[in-house]
């Protein structure tokens, strides 16, 4: 007859198949996850792939609004399980990459059109 499994988590875990968002490299880049369990101290994050995040990172849930820092704890394939490093905070959801990504592209245009009619005011 096996060993009864010791539980190590220091809170039970629900049972959820949520939407999640990891949000990490400085709020610009975002990836879609299933949040499949969840507690007051961690999660189990499922992706479509396998996939690489860093150790700590941003874990967004649009359903409640809410963002938590999570770090990685263990990882299996597409699963990997987190724990919370930071009490949860209310959060609006977080800016759009492609929207960021237009934001940068009209700082770039903005700032080489200044350098322009700098190099045409002083050349007159």
């Amino acid at each position: 007859m096996p060993a009864p499994v010791t539980e190590r988590r220091r809170s039970a875990r629900t049972r959820t198949f949520i939407g999640g968002k990891v949000i990490f490299n400085q709020r610009q880049s975002t990836l879609d996850c299933t949040v499949r369990n969840l507690s007051d101290d961690g999660a189990l994050l499922v992706f479509p792939d396998s996939v690489t995040l860093p150790d700590l990172f941003e874990l967004y849930f649009p359903l409640k609004r809410e963002s938590r820092m999570a770090r990685s704890r263990w990882r299996d394939g597409d699963r990997i399980g987190v724990a919370f490093a930071a009490p949860a905070k209310q959060d609006a959801e977080p800016v759009q990459l492609d929207l960021m990504r237009r934001l940068r592209q009209l700082e770039q245009e903005n700032a080489a059109l200044k350098a322009r009619i700098v190099e045409l005011t002083e050349g007159a």
